[in-house]
């Protein structure tokens, strides 16, 4: 018999479960758009330098206001911080299914940035809720579910080419239709995650005597990582769909498929990774699992044909996913607890940068360099990805007591 307390943490309170019902459907609305977005805005015409364009404003607008969230939330408290991310993004949300224009869609983008700067509380809010040695599992749990719904939403990209044969639909309404249906399941979410601020009775933060950051060193080392981990992915994996559209005319429906085995497969892999972390010590599995998808990046240049691209892609999603909830349960065990907000914005603010450059330098090198142009540079960045990550953070030592080895 499985021993279930290996994979998910041994308490999971009110609160928590309120935040992962949330983070289900925040998992449903990522799938319906990581599917159908960028297909949408293909059909409407647009480059892919233009799409590159469009998604650089969502890192503009959480470069200038993800500091401050996280600074206002230490010092006051994340309900207002929270709520006023929730009024942004639904405003964002509105214009992204009424505009139709370059500029329209990158308002859409600056404003959804802007809505997802207060996002950099949630890290901490939900690391609050579980006791430290519980993180790895919380952390896994919570990406399981995820990505779990991530697949059940991507599987909407099956219903666009039905719309077009069987309703009359022209392809630009039936995605339309896919994207207000993704639209409503983050709208739905916002006030479960509002729920688990009332639930779980936080409180103002007490007055720190020290501005000082303790936790400085910390932040610029996971800066510099997680820098380079968004430039690799931002400029390939975030252009994905628009990649295997361009190179072999693949639409919705295909697309909706291969994500969904990518998620199911990847939340598979989330749930197990915090026991891989426990017996081979976390800086050591999660370098292990970066450096482990460097080949992959590398054969997305050779694939023939979609299927092969398919299997390539499954499986680098799948060796990425061991490290994708042990990262941050890394950060948070090393981080003194009165500096979560704050360190975790800086850090994410320091690599918006590269989320910035990513985008507009991917979709400019597929359209003037060459179409696998991308890949490459990923495979690079990972292999320095991997080698930083244990340099930097093999010495780290926990700062709230847990016994969970780092190394």
């Amino acid at each position: 018999m499985i021993d279930l307390s290996t994979y998910i943490p041994q308490r999971i309170s009110t609160p928590a479960r309120r935040f992962l019902s949330a983070t289900a459907l925040s998992g449903l609305g990522n799938g319906v758009f990581s599917v159908i977005l960028q297909l949408y805005l293909i059909s409407l015409g647009f480059s892919g330098s233009q799409l590159g364009s469009i998604f650089m404003w969502s890192s503009i607008g959480q470069l200038f206001l993800t500091i401050p969230a996280g600074v206002l939330a230490d010092r006051y408290g994340v309900k207002p911080v929270i709520l006023f991310g929730f009024i942004v993004t639904g405003i964002s949300m509105g214009i992204m299914l009424t505009g139709r224009t370059l500029f329209m869609f990158s308002v859409a983008w600056l404003l959804l940035g802007v809505g997802n700067s207060t996002g950099s509380v949630f890290g901490p809010l939900f690391s609050s809720l579980f006791d430290p040695d519980d993180l790895d599992r919380a952390f896994g749990l919570q990406g399981g579910i995820n990505i779990a719904s991530t697949a059940i939403g991507s599987l909407f990209g099956l219903i666009p080419p039905l719309l077009v044969s069987r309703a009359g639909f022209t392809l630009t309404r039936s995605y339309w239709s896919m994207l207000l249906i993704g639209v409503v399941f983050f709208v739905v979410q916002l006030p479960m995650y509002y729920s688990v601020l009332t639930l779980a009775d936080i409180k103002k933060p007490e007055e720190k005597k020290s501005r000082i950051l303790r936790s400085r060193g910390v932040v610029v080392k996971f800066s510099i990582l997680y820098t380079i981990q968004n430039l690799a992915y931002g400029a390939f994996i975030g252009l994905f769909p628009f990649y295997v559209n361009k190179k072999y005319g693949v639409e919705s429906g295909a697309l909706g498929v291969l994500f969904f085995a990518v998620q199911l497969i990847r939340a598979v892999v989330n749930f197990g990774s915090p026991k891989i972390a426990d017996r081979y010590g976390s800086v050591r599995t999660i370098t292990a699992s970066i450096a482990g998808t460097v080949p992959f990046w590398l054969l997305f240049t050779w694939a023939p044909s979609f299927a092969w691209v398919s299997l390539f892609y499954i499986a680098r999603m799948a060796v990425a996913s061991i490290s994708n909830p042990l990262m941050p349960s890394l950060f948070y065990r090393i981080l003194y607890e009165d500096e979560k907000a704050t360190a975790n914005s800086i850090t994410q603010t320091s690599s918006m940068v590269s989320n910035i450059i990513a985008p507009r330098l991917g979709g400019h090198m597929m359209e003037n360099i060459h179409l696998e142009s991308t890949a490459v540079m990923g495979a690079g960045l990972y292999a320095l990805y991997s080698a930083s990550v244990y340099l930097l953070l093999r010495n780290e030592k926990p700062k709230n007591g847990t016994e969970v080895p780092l190394d």
